[in-house]
This record gives C-alpha cells, structure tokens and sequence, in this order.
C-alpha cells in the first residue's frame, strides 16, 4: 500500500544569505602540463593574491598518483584572477631535523595573516611541526617538531594541529591543536614563545571528559569584534571565547547538523563580509550552515552539492567541502578536496 509522507512544518522564517544553486568552476591558468591534486585549502593574500594548498591524493602522495605526473609543486600563487605566478613547497622542501623531514606527509589546513605570510599545517601521525613561510616560499618560523608529539600539557610540541589565526598587533598566533590534542595554544608568532593555551569551556586542556573538545579541534578563528571562535568538527559545534590574562574565557556554543556522525558537521567557520552571519562548512551533509552572529542561533543551510545524477562509481564523500573563503562580495570559495575549487555565488538576504 502506498503512503504520503507529510511535509515538516516550515520552522525557519528569518531572513539569512541566499546563495545559487549551481557551483561555478573558476578559471585557473596552470602552466602547460601541469596540474592541481586534491585541494585542501585555498586563502587569499592581503593583495589578493590566490594561495593554494594541495596533494596529490586527500590521503598522502600515493605511488600510482605520483607516476602519473604534472603535479605543480604544494604551494601554488596565483594572481586573484586566476593567473599562475609560482608554486614551491613539498617533501624535503624545509630542513630535516633529527633526520625526519619537516614538511607535512598530510596536508591539512593553510592560512594566510595580515603579514601576507602563510601557514602549513598536516594532520598524518607524526605532522606536529606548524610552519611559517614568507609568500616566495622562505621558512620563517617552525613550531614544535615533526615526528615528535606533545601532548596537552606541552608548552613546546603539537601533536597535528590544524590551522590558526595570527593576531598582528599583539604577534600572538593562536592554533587549534588539533587531531592528537584537545586545545587552542598560542605563541609569539615571530619567536615561537608559548604564552597561553585552554580546552572546551576555557578549562585546562588535559582534564578530558565528555565535554572537552574531541579531536581533531578543527579550525580557530577571531569574529569582528575580536573573540575567539572555536570548530569542534566531531561534536559539531562552535565554541566562542573572550581573552583574558593567560588564557580565555568561554562565552557560549552553538550545535550545527545536530546529531551528524562521521567527519562531523563543523569543518570551518567564516563570517559574512557585513559581519552579520557566521558561516560553517559542513563536509559530510554537503551544506553551509549560516548562523545569526548576534544571536547565535542557526538560521538554515545552503547545499555544495551540484550532483543531481552520477555518471561514475564515486562515493558521496568524494565531494567533501574542507575549507572555504569568504570573498569581499560574499561568494564562498570552497576547497572540495578532490573536486578542486568551486564558487558559490551569494544572491542576498532575504
């Protein structure tokens, strides 16, 4: 016997962000012969210039990727239209110490400070090394050590942190840290000097419970009005905190994609170039949850996913949305991992 499945009651009548239904490709101009791997992130430079961070495969180089060929280096700088400019960075790139390469064997996050310097982060066992570089590519700054994890008591060693945000005016960089711990911990960005870390609800990093941070701590990042907000990707929350004297001091959370199993719901966060929405990346629903940043409270989702039929033996994860960018006219520029660049066009609230 047939049945009618009756539609849920509508519950969400606020204005938010509207964006197409339809992904855009942008336009990249790579050298001849040359290409892009999985795409783990993508920032734009103070000058707006495009930085680009990619792999041959999501999980690690692997050998039959690698003997195809054409592989740009890590690193690729173009111009904000498109236009390559150089690419550098890879295995054996920065120094070894104590015999192991520096260099992440998994890419994980890339970011770029208001210096216009950028910073490498992996999240393979063993990646704990956070690296600085100079925009040509100069290594300035390597916090903790690769193949050599710390754990949440550590002042001095990481254990795959995940990304960060540098404040410019005071030089403290503050990483969430990250698959191994359960923390946000800052340094002197131009020293390395630890000088504050906390844990879920501003508590000491290494009393774990049910309600500290699970890993990987995904993503940190400040709002407009300078508080620190947190990406618990796996418990699909964000946190926000308030800096106080030697550590923060934790504000409220909101829950997005509730109940969301796998990777987790909350992979990024971004804001509107108004400052008024909180944008969060979901890689497993395919979606960008916008959040009312005044409120806290989530206002609905907008599909990634641009596949109305398949012509080919993919998983649905195989599009995941891992970092984006918010763009000065409110486009999202999103890093689908395998699928490369995408554009999101933003329509208007309404």
């Amino acid at each position: 016997m047939a049945t009618t499945m009756e539609r849920p009651p509508e519950t969400q009548t606020k204005p938010r962000p509207r964006f197409a239904r339809e992904l855009e490709h942008p336009v990249l101009r790579l050298p001849p012969g040359k290409r892009l791997g999985a795409v783990i992130a993508a920032v734009y430079g103070p000058n707006g210039d495009l930085f680009i961070l990619h792999q041959a495969n999501a999980q690690g180089a692997q050998p039959e990727e690698e003997a195809r060929g054409g592989f740009l280096p890590s690193l690729v700088h173009l111009t904000g239209d498109g236009d390559y400019i150089n690419a550098w960075g890879g295995p054996g790139y920065v120094p070894a110490v104590d015999g192991i390469d520096q260099w992440p064997q998994g890419l994980e996050g890339l970011e770029c400070d208001d210096d216009g310097n950028l910073w490498i982060f992996g999240f393979h066992a063993g990646d704990c090394a956070v690296l600085k570089f100079a925009p040509s590519g100069e290594l300035l700054l390597r916090i903790g050590q690769r193949g050599k994890p710390g754990n949440d008591d550590d002042t001095q060693l990481l254990d795959r942190a995940t990304s960060c945000w540098h404040d410019t005016s005071t030089r403290e960089v503050f990483i969430s840290d990250g698959y191994g711990n359960h923390r946000v911990i800052s340094f002197n960005a131009d020293t390395g000097e630890f000088i504050r870390m906390w844990g879920a609800y501003g508590k000491k990093p290494s009393d774990l419970d049910e309600n500290s941070f699970a890993n990987p701590v995904h993503k940190v990042i400040a709002d407009p009005d300078g508080h620190i907000l947190v990406a618990d990707r796996i418990k699909n929350r964000i946190q926000e905190f308030e800096l106080v004297p030697g550590g923060a001091r934790y504000i409220r959370e909101v829950t997005v994609g509730p109940g969301t199993g796998l990777f987790g719901a909350a992979f990024d966060i971004g804001f509107s170039p108004d400052g008024k929405y909180i944008y969060v990346p979901d890689g497993v629903s395919f979606r960008i949850w916008i959040i009312d940043r005044a409120s806290f409270e989530v206002l609905g989702s907008t599909t990634v996913h641009d596949e109305y039929e398949n012509d080919g033996n993919l998983p649905l994860h195989y599009t995941i949305v891992h970092r984006f960018i918010v763009e000065p006219n409110g486009d999202l520029l999103l890093s689908c991992v395998n699928r490369g660049l995408r554009r999101l066009k933003f329509l208007g609230v309404s």
